[in-house]
């Protein structure tokens, strides 16, 4: 009995100790959060250098049956460029011009950069509770766009607790971005790579008018360094030149 007694004493200490940290390290309120997350943000594309990322682009259908590969290399150059070349690809005729598609789509130029970001002029936030990602202690808010945009999603941010960098975002566009496609959710993850902060991952799922549900993703396999990527994108002919959008 004693014994039981000591146990739920240190058990108790432990929780009031938890409970303590807690409160040492209360969650700033949203327009803080939102505010260094921004300025994370900016911090973030000072910091970005050359580099070269091999990311593998897959489209599954409803049985998960895969539909399509792809491999590119793709080389950013800042400020603002981005050139690629496609290493392999497989798959049938459709698939491959999806995914060919999206490897355009990411090295177009941005228009519009503003009107896409995270922040208040484009949504309003709410902080939705606490989570762990990766051992990382972040703020979960939710996302609510100001306006209807295909560019703009209705879902939810992590947020590192300690330096503000974006760990993940889930949401669904709050305009459909196409008359084909319904029920769109969309998760990114993000991960430092050589000192910057990069998506790294990509789920896509949405119903196909006639076709059912797809899934996309993609998945950064391999880095190169700033003097690999640089050399490399000055002697590959089979390079395509392109802005970059958030890498």
């Amino acid at each position: 009995m004693v014994l039981r007694l000591v146990n739920l004493g240190w058990l108790v200490c432990l929780f009031a100790a938890i409970a303590a940290a807690q409160t040492a390290h209360p969650a700033p309120d949203v327009n803080t959060i939102v505010q260094r997350m921004n300025a994370a943000q900016q911090k973030n594309k000072a910091r970005l250098h050359p580099f070269t990322v091999k990311r593998g682009y897959y489209l599954l259908d409803k049985q998960d049956s895969n539909k399509g590969e792809l491999v590119a290399n793709i080389t950013l150059l800042p400020p603002d460029n981005k050139q690629y070349w496609i290493e392999s690809s497989s798959g049938g005729g459709m698939g491959q011009k999806v995914l060919r598609d999206i490897v355009n789509r990411e090295t177009e130029p941005p228009k519009d950069e503003k009107k896409k970001e995270l922040s208040a002029e484009n949504y309003d936030f709410q902080l939705a509770g606490e989570e762990t990602i990766n051992g990382r202690r972040c703020f979960v808010l939710g996302m609510i766009p100001r306006r209807e945009d295909k560019d703009l999603l209705r879902g939810k941010v992590w947020v590192d607790a300690e330096n503000y960098n974006i760990h993940r975002i889930e949401g669904s566009p709050v305009k459909s971005p196409s008359w084909w496609i319904h029920d769109l959710q969309i998760l990114v993850n993000f991960a430092e790579v050589d000192g910057m902060w990069l998506r790294t991952f990509t789920h896509a799922a949405a119903n196909v008018r006639f076709k059912g549900r797809y899934v996309m993703e993609t998945r950064d396999l391999e880095y190169r360094s700033a003097q690999q990527a640089v050399s490399r994108s000055r002697r590959s002919p089979g390079i395509l030149a392109g802005a970059a959008i958030n890498p």
